[in-house]
C-alpha cells in the first residue's frame, strides 16, 4: 500500500472513530440528562406537599372551620417546629373566632368588636367588615373567593374578596355555628333559633330543619352528602341533602361540639355530659369515652384514625379507633379549642391557661406559646407552616413556620448538586463534543503531537 493510500485509509478510520464517539457521547449525554431530569421531578414531588384525598370548597390551606367538610382538622402541611412569634394583629376586643386562610394567603377572622377582618400574610390589615354584633364563628371560603360568616346580629353574611357585602340572610337567633360549603356550593349553618339552614350561593333559602333548641354546632358533610350536626336539645342529627331527617342520636346533654367524620363513616362528637361519642353511619352508638369535664371541643381525626379532643377537665385526649385511650396531655385549665393536626401528626390546640400547645404524636410536648389571656380559638395551619390562632387578649397570633426537616434539607442539597451537575455536564459537552475539539485538547496537553500528525 502506497503512502497516499495508507494516509487515506487512516483518515477515514479516524473519521469513523470520531463519528462513533460523537454518537456515543450524544446518546450518553441524553441518557444522563434524562436521569437527572427524572431525579429533579421526583425530588420536586417529594418536596412539595400535595393532598388529593379531599376536595375543598376553596383551594387553600385552611378554607373553613376544621379545614374540610368532614371536619377532620387535618392539614396537608407541617406546622411550626418552634414557637417563635412571626407577628400579631390587635383587634379592639376578644378574638375567639377560629381563622380561615384564603388561596392567596389572606387570613380571615372575626372579633367581639363587631368586625370581621381580612389580613395580609404579613399581618397588616387588608380590610374590615362591620357586622351588627359580635363575630365569633369561623368563616368558610368559597371557590369563587366569597367568604361566608355569621354574627350575633342573627345574620349570615356573604362577603366579596374585596370586603364588600354580597348579601345577608337573617335568622331568628344569633349565628355562632360556623358555615360549611357543600360540593354543589350549598351553604349549611345553624342558628340559636333552633334551625339548620341550607342556602344557595345567591343567598336564597333552599330549606331549613327545626330542632328543639339552639344550634351552635357546625355541620359536617359526609362523602355521600349527608349533613351531621348537634343541638342543645341533646341530639346529634343526620340529614339527607334535601333536608329530610335520616336519623338522630340522643346523648345525655347539649351538643355544642361540631362532629367529625372518619374514613369509615363513623361520626365523632363531644357532649356537655362529659363524653365523646362515636356513632355509626346508621345512627347507633359504637362507643363513648368519659372525661371529667364538658366536651365542647370538636374532635380531630389523624391520618391513622386516632381521634383527638379536648375537655373541660383540662386534658387533650388521644383515642384509638375502638375508643380506648392512647394517651392524655394535661394543661392547667379547660380546653374549648379544637385541635389541628399537621402533616407529620403533630397536634396544635389552645387552652384557657393562656397557651397554644404543640404536642407530638406520642403525647409529649413539642412546645408551647404563651398569650396574655384565654385561647378558645382553634388553630389554622398555613402552607408555610405558620400557625394562626386568636386569644381573649384581643390578638390574632401568627407563629413562625417550621424549620426545614433533615430530609427536606437533604433534598435541597441533592437538588442543588443535580442542577450544578447538569450545567457542568452540558458545558463540558459543548467544549469537548465538537469535531476536532478532543484532538485540540490532546494537543494542548501533549505539545508536538499535532505537528507530527500534520500532513507533510
Amino acid at each position: 500500500m502506497d503512502s497516499m493510500s495508507y494516509k487515506s485509509v487512516k483518515a477515514r478510520g479516524k473519521a469513523f472513530h470520531s463519528f462513533v464517539n460523537r454518537r456515543f457521547m450524544n446518546r450518553s449525554r441524553f441518557l444522563i440528562a434524562a436521569c437527572i431530569v427524572l431525579c429533579l421531578v421526583s425530588l420536586s414531588a417529594a418536596l412539595i406537599p400535595v393532598d388529593t384525598t379531599r376536595a375543598q370548597p376553596a383551594n387553600s390551606p385552611w378554607p373553613m372551620f376544621r379545614q374540610d367538610p368532614q371536619h377532620t382538622g387535618r392539614s396537608p402541611y407541617n406546622g411550626s417546629a418552634t414557637p417563635g412569634l412571626k407577628w400579631s394583629f390587635n383587634a379592639t376586643s376578644y378574638i375567639n373566632s377560629s381563622p380561615a386562610i384564603g388561596p392567596d394567603g389572606t387570613i380571615y377572622v372575626g372579633s367581639y368588636d363587631y368586625n370581621f377582618y381580612a389580613l395580609n400574610p404579613d399581618g397588616t390589615q387588608k380590610w374590615s367588615f362591620s357586622a351588627g354584633d359580635k363575630v365569633l364563628c369561623s368563616p368558610a371560603i368559597g371557590a369563587d373567593g366569597t367568604v361566608y360568616v355569621g354574627s350575633h346580629d342573627n345574620n349570615l353574611y356573604a362577603i366579596s374578596a374585596d370586603g364588600s357585602e354580597k348579601w345577608s340572610f337573617a335568622t331568628g337567633g344569633l349565628v355562632f355555628s360556623s358555615p360549611v360549603i357543600g360540593s354543589d356550593g350549598t351553604i349549611y349553618f345553624g342558628s340559636a333559633d333552633g334551625n339548620l339552614y341550607a342556602l344557595n350561593p345567591d343567598g336564597a333559602q333552599e330549606w331549613s330543619f327545626a330542632t328543639g333548641d339552639d344550634v351552635t354546632s357546625s355541620p359536617a358533610i359526609g362523602t355521600d352528602g349527608a349533613i351531621y350536626f348537634g343541638s342543645y336539645d341533646h341530639n346529634l342529627y343526620a340529614l339527607n341533602p334535601d333536608g329530610s331527617q335520616r336519623w338522630k342520636f340522643t346523648a345525655g346533654n347539649a351538643i355544642k361540639s361540631s362532629p367529625a367524620i372518619g374514613a369509615d363513616g363513623t361520626i365523632y362528637v363531644g357532649c356537655a355530659d362529659n363524653n365523646l361519642y362515636a356513632v355509626g353511619s346508621a345512627g347507633t352508638m359504637n362507643w363513648s369515652f368519659a372525661t371529667n369535664g364538658s366536651v365542647d371541643s370538636s374532635p380531630a381525626i389523624g391520618a391513622d384514625g386516632t381521634v383527638y379532643v379536648g375537655s373541660g377537665d383540662g386534658n387533650l385526649y388521644a383515642l384509638n379507633a375502638d375508643g380506648s385511650k392512647r394517651w392524655s396531655f394535661a394543661t392547667s385549665a379547660l380546653i374549648l379549642s379544637s385541635p389541628a393536626i399537621g402533616a407529620d401528626g403533630s397536634i396544635y390546640f389552645g387552652s384557657f391557661d393562656h397557651k397554644l400547645y404543640a404536642v407530638n404524636p406520642d403525647g409529649t410536648e413539642r412546645w408551647n406559646f404563651t398569650t396574655r389571656d384565654w385561647v378558645q380559638s382553634s388553630p389554622a395551619i398555613g402552607a408555610d407552616g405558620t400557625i394562626y390562632v386568636g386569644s381573649y387578649d384581643n390578638e390574632l397570633y401568627a407563629t413562625r413556620g417550621p424549620a426545614p426537616s433533615y430530609w427536606r434539607l437533604a433534598g435541597i442539597v441533592i437538588l442543588a448538586v443535580a442542577v450544578a451537575g447538569l450545567v457542568i455536564f452540558f458545558v463540558q459537552g459543548r467544549r469537548f463534543g465538537r469535531p476536532g475539539s478532543r484532538k485540540r485538547a490532546r494537543s494542548e496537553r501533549r505539545p508536538g503531537i499535532a505537528e507530527k500528525e500534520r500532513p507533510q
